[in-house]
């Protein structure tokens, strides 16, 4: 079956302006009749679908014409807009994520600096972690270290900002040694073991020397890597 112009424009969902625009670039094949008026058949339908969906997510006329003239699958441009697609959202999660922060803090004019570039900040992170947890089993280690994310959450920020200020602190520094001291002592060769008695030593050292720092400590790491918070565990 043969359409008009308009027929097929309506059929695919699009303007008669579109139709003969995708027709003059050569992508949408047709005829004429004796009168000269376009018309269309159920394939050139089908295929105006395509390109109106194509359009809709952003697919630029030369990469649809790609696909319609079998120089590129659809597989393939589908599989590339989308990781294009998936940075651009990860951008502006960054971007909202930081406008949260900011709009929370707008007084701090320093923040600013240290939202948009966080070199300071991670080195500062490697070197708490080095001069306080030490050699302290790598399991243990990866339990209390802090893996800000490529795309996160206001309060992830948040979190981060409030744990780089903790960590730069060289008091907590001091109290956090003194706990990696005395849990080596405590824990011996076996530091993972399941020992009700060891765990309630643990949580007494916690307390006599990191206090509520420490136990902050804890939760803003659960906060940054997205964990379920200790106290949820716990409950």
């Amino acid at each position: 079956m043969d359409h008009s112009i308009g027929a097929v424009a309506r059929l695919a969902g699009v303007s008669v302006k579109a139709v003969r625009h995708y027709s003059d670039l050569g992508l949408l094949p047709y005829t004429r009749t004796p009168a000269g008026h376009r018309r269309y058949d159920d394939a050139a339908v089908a295929r105006l679908r395509l390109i109106r969906t194509l359009r809709a997510l952003d697919v630029d006329l030369p990469t649809i014409r790609a696909v319609l003239h079998d120089e590129r699958s659809l597989a393939e441009v589908a599989a590339t807009h989308a990781e294009a697609l998936a940075i651009q959202i990860r951008t502006l999660q960054r971007q909202h994520a930081l406008l949260k922060v900011l709009a929370n803090h707008p007084e701090d004019r320093e923040l600013m600096d240290e939202l948009t570039d966080q070199t300071e900040q991670r080195a500062l992170v490697a070197d708490f972690l080095r001069t306080t947890l030490g050699d302290t089993d790598p399991a243990v280690q990866q339990n209390l270290t802090p893996v800000l994310p490529d795309d996160p959450t206001p309060e992830q920020f948040e979190a981060w900002m409030e744990l780089t200020a903790l960590m730069a602190d060289e008091d907590f520094r001091a109290s956090v040694r003194r706990i990696v001291v005395g849990y080596h002592a405590l824990a011996g060769d076996d530091p993972l073991r399941a020992d009700p008695e060891l765990r309630g030593r643990l949580i007494e050292l916690w307390r006599a020397e990191g206090g509520s720092r420490w136990l902050r400590y804890v939760e803003l790491v659960a906060v940054v890597n997205g964990w379920v918070a200790p106290s949820r565990v716990a409950g």
